[in-house]
């Protein structure tokens, strides 16, 4: 008996070792929140990824570590996504099967997460780039920025995001090319119940508006279709260097969408309708076509204020990492998203940027659907 009991404690000491060799080799690798949970031959793996837009990449790169770290031979190996501190979903190694979380799980996840300790302090730098066709005299407007702004996470799903911006190029307006706040805001992300998401924005935003933003989403991430809500309550703001200019916030905007996954080539289809900014009824219609690295979209749009088309792009911008402690990096962002729309004076089904992707954008990246076909 007492060399049973032996047994089990050596395995138990083995199971620990292993399983903090592989959290230190993940976090050198840039991953966060890393909580390991199994025992020798079965693993959950929690973590994130901030350097990656789309998830499989956080995962397969995770998966090389584990393949090359482990002593033991995994015959079950489940990876679960965390962003912005809430654990997304279950998905299997072998084929990126997408399944909730349990009870036990997100209790287990729950217990491990110790916010600060576990994220790194991280500078972002992100570009804005605003840009139109002009006069004759002056046919290529454009306003460019460099960001360099940093999210601190106050608790599990709730953040701070604040940095300061950088006016490199500006023959677009006549804000000045002095340095300037950064759009700055409290952020909540959560996943109250299974397949339903929510994230609240209170503070100053892109699109120059300041104010309130709310969004839900349900969406089941094995499945095709996906709907959600989006509202707000903003007002116009201004940076000139230090000096502040802003208007109450008086401008209301809600708008329904359904987004269906067709069959095919990684496309998707969405129609949003509602009010836009500027009491802007009206409907949307986006094509969007997603890749590994990036993801392309046509869109139409047809309002009270007018029609429109155009197209937008997304992607991560290199080279990603560029110095990496334990507890401090600085990187570029994970996702630069640019629209151009053809008519570019009316603002037609006109919405603004948040600091982070809006809901659909997200969680369009962790459908089980997409990720099979990486």
């Amino acid at each position: 008996m007492r060399k049973i009991w032996i047994k089990i404690v050596i395995g138990m000491l083995g199971m620990c070792t292993q399983a903090q060799d592989l959290q230190d080799s993940l976090y050198k690798a840039g991953f966060e929140n890393v909580s390991i949970q199994g025992g020798t031959d079965s693993l959950n793996v929690f973590f994130e990824h901030r350097e990656f837009r789309n998830p499989y990449h956080s995962m397969r790169y995770a998966g090389l570590l584990i393949s090359n770290e482990s002593t033991n031979e995994i015959s079950d190996l489940n990876f679960i996504p965390v962003f912005h501190n809430i654990p997304i979903g279950k998905y299997h190694s072998e084929n990126y099967v997408y399944s909730a979380l349990t009870k036990a799980e997100k209790e287990f996840y729950k217990s491990q997460n110790k916010v600060l300790k576990n994220d790194r302090f991280s500078l972002r730098i992100h570009p804005e780039v605003i840009s139109r066709f002009g006069f004759y005299t002056d046919p290529f407007q454009t306003k460019f920025n460099f960001n360099l702004d940093t999210r601190i996470y106050l608790a599990s799903g709730l953040s701070v995001e604040t940095g300061i911006a950088i006016p490199i190029v500006n023959n677009l307006d006549n804000q000045s090319l002095e340095l300037r706040p950064a759009p700055s805001m409290i952020h909540y992300f959560n996943q109250p119940w299974d397949h339903n998401f929510i994230s609240l924005s209170l503070g100053s935003f892109y699109n120059n508006r300041y104010g309130i933003d709310l969004e839900y989403r349900h969406a089941n991430l094995n499945k095709r279709w996906s709907y959600g809500l989006a509202g707000g309550l903003t007002g116009f703001y201004w940076f000139n260097g230090l000096n502040l200019y802003s208007e109450p916030m008086d401008d209301i905007y809600v708008t329904a969408d359904v987004e269906y996954r067709l069959p095919l080539e990684n496309l998707s289809v969405k129609l949003t309708a509602g009010q836009f900014l500027y009491k802007d009824k009206g409907v949307r219609f986006d094509l969007i076509k997603q890749f590994a690295a990036a993801e392309i979209g046509l869109f139409a749009s047809a309002t009270n204020i007018g029609t429109t088309t155009g197209f937008q792009f997304a992607f991560s911008l290199f080279p990603g990492k560029i110095v990496r402690t334990r507890k401090f990096e600085v990187r570029t962002t994970e996702e630069f998203r640019w629209e151009y729309t053809y008519n570019n004076v009316d603002p037609v089904a006109q919405n603004f940027r948040l600091g982070m992707p809006r809901l659909p954008d997200v969680l369009r990246q962790y459908n089980q659907n997409f990720l099979n076909t990486l």
